[in-house]
């Protein structure tokens, strides 16, 4: 998560200042590459925290369903996430 938020700090402060001009030139433009770096990581971090409290939850319901934990067993397991 930190290396996507530096990435996208620094590739967005330093393309702006470079941005004078038309096409693209890899010597100017190269900071847009490490600014879409940066918004994948953030992205990738952000879905990837989600999923993993998704399935935790799942497990808990799923254990309820099945009768193998009542309801107060359920909220002390999904209050630990």
């Amino acid at each position: 998560m930190v290396l996507g938020v530096i990435c996208l700090i620094l590739g967005a402060g330093i393309w702006l200042l470079n941005l004078y001009g038309g096409g693209f030139n890899w010597g100017r433009d190269w900071p847009f590459l490490l600014l879409v770096f940066g918004i994948y990581k953030v992205w990738d971090y952000s879905r990837s925290g989600r999923s993993k409290t998704d399935r935790k939850v799942k497990k808990v319901l799923k254990k309820l369903e099945n009768e193998e934990i009542d309801a107060k067993e359920a909220i002390d397991e999904l209050e630990k996430l």
